[in-house]
């Protein structure tokens, strides 16, 4: 009974959540969408279709909604009027693939570019430093993993595999596989192995 029940639910979801579907389907980062959703999948211990995934994350979680909505742009119009995201985290234009949005309450992703397999927490500013649109924010590489109450500021670069810990402040460029600790941000050590987000 409980699983024709979860069923029923899914189902009316798909109904009320079906211009999202059709966004995903004709999305231009469609690729992008289906990299995020298998990370979520993973991180949620989930298996689920690719649509089912999609309509379960936008329902569960607002956080995702937020990636979602900057992953179809302007379109999003369509459907956050009635589904809203989180006021408080603000995902940049170009995100690569795999984010997983770990409970980022309050967070600013203001980058230039953020790389794929990227995590983050609750109060990150990824940001520049001068004030205004013409301000620089840092590029972010490929399996990046930021803790909480982290502030990352100016036309920096952080390598790849990298972990900034909670409470940093980095304004210096980041080398590949540095694990950053500290306010000012200072590199603790090098892993040898990728970290795994």
């Amino acid at each position: 009974m409980r699983e024709k029940l979860k069923l029923l639910f899914l189902s009316l979801l798909k109904i009320v959540l079906f211009p999202h579907i059709v966004l995903f389907l004709l999305s231009l980062n469609r690729k992008l969408i289906e990299e995020d959703l298998k990370v979520m999948n993973q991180k949620f211990n989930k298996q689920m279709p690719m649509i089912t995934s999609l309509v379960y994350f936008l329902w569960k979680n607002v956080y995702y909604r937020n990636i979602f909505y900057s992953r179809i742009g302007v379109l999003s119009n369509i459907c956050s009027w009635y589904l809203k995201g989180d006021k408080t985290f603000f995902p940049c234009k170009n995100l690569g693939g795999g984010i997983y949005p770990a409970h980022p309450y309050a967070t600013i992703l203001n980058a230039k570019k953020i790389g794929r397999n990227f995590s983050c927490r609750q109060c990150t500013t990824l940001g520049n430093k001068a004030d205004g649109e013409g301000g620089l924010g840092p590029t972010i590489g490929d399996n990046v993993y930021v803790g909480a109450n982290v502030c990352i500021v100016g036309d920096i670069k952080i390598g790849n595999n990298v972990v900034i810990g909670a409470g940093c402040v980095v304004t210096k460029d980041v080398p590949d596989n540095a694990v950053v600790v500290g306010n000012p941000g200072r590199i603790l050590r090098f892993q040898t192995e990728k970290f795994d987000l």
